[in-house]
């Protein structure tokens, strides 16, 4: 198969089974303005839901309209709730609920919808008893054909779902988004971490905790070891495919994290690989081959993996210059980040079954324009020099690791004035226009195609911690006339610095991981694992380690800011190593989880 396969098929969605429209029936009247004979109805409802919670809780739908019948100047999507369940928050329509009558009406710039053509809308909600999914969806009045209903399973203190519990692996590979549904691989090693930390609190608590046990996370490939074994790894690569297939999961996220002399901005980077000692020629033979031929093995062929591809890397290099950081300067001289990607692009993309998301930063280090601007342009020249060319690239993955929420619900416009002062000019958004992620994710993707990328590039977006909920969220807009303090009254965002990065006091969960939320966004994923430490935060390292502790995670320290002014770290103290459980994190983030637990 070429390269690039998966562009071509995106927006294809072959991820459900083929149906055939049901007939077009007559509205029974008017539908805000139209007629029956302004348009002959024939639509596909697919939906996906991912909850959370034992015996009551929360959840995220994403539903996908299609409309396969003639073009629709205008479309209201009306569902039952079967259960008890009730809207939240809405979003990509207006959303309203009369008992458990749903409606969402279209947006000004969702329609009209052409013939062949989908919007995606979503929701949070509530359920209690149990949350199955509605099965009555009609568009204007006329029902619609159901494909793909996937509610997650019902959570369990079992840190792995039944095969039943979830939908089978489709075998049609490729498909247009490979999150959409099917369920995720939940690792029983974070299920397990999890679990140590319910046992450490109290019963109201710990119910929380375990609700969270079949949440879908990624697998990081952080060294050699961990595809192929040595000391100190308790699951290898091949490890996690076998339990995803015994799990029945429909995709698993792996996470290539091994580059040559990594994290060069980090002052204590825990590089395996070295440029100056054979690293890139490890990195392809020893890492990125051994990973390929795994999941070219025929057991794993229905198995969707979606391979996110070195966080930070590429933004380290844009940032590391501006900045002058040695070792990043080093990197970017003897180009192995550059190299290394190609290589694991090149390798990777054949493979049916996978998808690649190229990592491309997040609005807290890569909103500001310079960055902005050279990042993109990283991005398309490392990607254009692949095999598969632009084309090959399936995705980009955003906010991989980091805090930034997906949206300020007081804070929409960067040029909003206070007192003649637009925001820009406040000391926390510090001249970066883009003031959330779900904003930055789209505009890079936009950045992306306007430099040749095809307009089926999709995004996954990490929100494993960037709820920010809890007692500090605010609710409502400020109205101080002063502009740092209607900045800091209104913003969500609670870090001290929009560079802070380690272990960030305050922090909660995200959205939970759903397919297809807004329009051109293939995912919202748990990627960096809630509860496990950025890096060691002193004011004491862990007995017996040798390592320096990282200035980012001092919680004492300070970080250098792209403006004056001091601007404290904001870290958590006595964080343990990186990448090790970290449990008051992680009772942090189940507490200022949004939406909440």
């Amino acid at each position: 198969m070429p390269f690039g396969h998966h562009r071509f098929v995106r927006r294809i969605r072959t991820a459900v089974a083929a149906v055939v429209p049901a007939a077009a029936l007559a509205v029974a009247g008017p539908v805000l303005g139209t007629t029956p004979a302004d348009a002959a109805v024939t639509c596909r409802v697919t939906y996906t839901s991912t909850q959370w919670g034992t015996g009551s809780g929360g959840f995220t739908a994403a539903v996908d309209v299609k409309n396969s019948g003639d073009p629709l100047p205008d479309w209201t999507l009306t569902f039952t709730f079967p259960s008890s369940q009730r809207v939240s928050q809405g979003w990509s329509a207006r959303w309203s609920q009369s008992g458990a009558r749903v409606t969402a009406r279209s947006e000004s710039w969702n329609r009209p919808v052409a013939s062949g053509g989908s919007v995606q809308i979503g929701f949070n909600g509530t359920w209690t008893g149990s949350n199955p999914p509605p099965t009555d969806f009609a568009v204007n009045g006329v029902p619609c054909q159901v494909a793909g209903a996937s509610p997650s399973p019902s959570p369990s203190p079992s840190p792995s779902p039944s095969p039943s519990a979830s939908p089978s692996a489709s075998p049609d590979v490729p498909v247009d988004n490979p999150f959409a549904g099917v369920t995720g691989y939940v690792d029983p090693g974070w299920a397990a971490d999890v679990e140590s930390s319910a046992v450490r609190v109290d019963d109201a608590a710990a119910e929380k905790m375990r609700g969270l046990k079949t949440t879908s996370t990624a697998v990081w490939l952080n060294r050699i070891a961990d595809v192929t074994g040595g000391s100190g790894v308790a699951r290898t690569l091949k490890d996690h495919l076998d339990t995803a297939v015994e799990q029945g999961a429909g995709y698993i996220t792996l996470v290539l994290h091994n580059l040559p002399d990594r994290d060069c901005r980090s002052r204590v980077s825990d590089a395996e690989l070295h440029e100056q000692d054979n690293g890139l020629h490890r990195y392809k033979t020893e890492y990125v081959d051994a990973i390929a031929a795994l999941l070219a093995e025929p057991e794993y062929r229905n198995l969707r993996v979606a391979a996110v591809i070195e966080p930070r890397a590429l933004l380290d290099l844009v940032v590391g210059g501006a900045l002058d950081t040695f070792p990043c300067e080093q990197a970017a001289a003897s180009g192995v980040y550059v190299m290394g990607i190609r290589y694991a692009l090149d390798t990777l993309a054949p493979l049916p079954n996978v998808y690649t998301y190229l990592d491309a930063g997040s609005a807290g280090w890569a909103g500001w324009e310079s960055n902005f601007t050279a990042l993109a342009a990283l991005v398309t020249e490392t990607a254009r020099a692949t095999s598969g060319g632009l084309a090959g690239l399936d995705g980009i993955a955003t906010n991989v690791g980091d805090y930034v929420p997906l949206v300020e619900p007081f804070l929409t416009d960067p040029h909003q004035t206070v007192m003649g002062q637009q925001l820009l000019l406040s000391r926390f958004i510090d001249w970066n226009p883009h003031l959330h992620e779900r904003d930055y994710a789209v505009a890079m993707r936009a950045a992306l195609i306007a430099k040749g990328f095809p307009s089926s590039l999709g995004v996954v977006v990490d929100t494993s911690r960037n709820g920010w909920g809890g007692s500090a969220r605010p609710t409502a807009v400020s109205t101080s006339g002063d502009l740092n303090t209607y900045v800091d009254e209104s913003r969500v965002d609670r870090r001290p610095s929009r560079a802070a990065e380690c272990n960030q006091k305050g922090a909660g969960l995200g959205a939970r991981p759903v397919a297809a939320p807004v329009p051109d966004v293939d995912a919202y994923l748990w990627i960096k694992r809630p509860g496990e430490s950025d890096g060691a935060g002193g004011p004491l390292l862990p007995e017996g380690s040798d390592r320096l502790a990282d200035y980012r995670c001092d919680p004492d320290g300070s970080l250098t800011p792209w403006s004056g002014g001091f601007r404290p770290t904001g870290a958590l103290p006595n964080a343990p190593l990186i990448g090790d459980w970290h449990h008051e994190q992680f009772v942090m983030l189940v507490d200022n989880a949004y939406p909440a637990l």
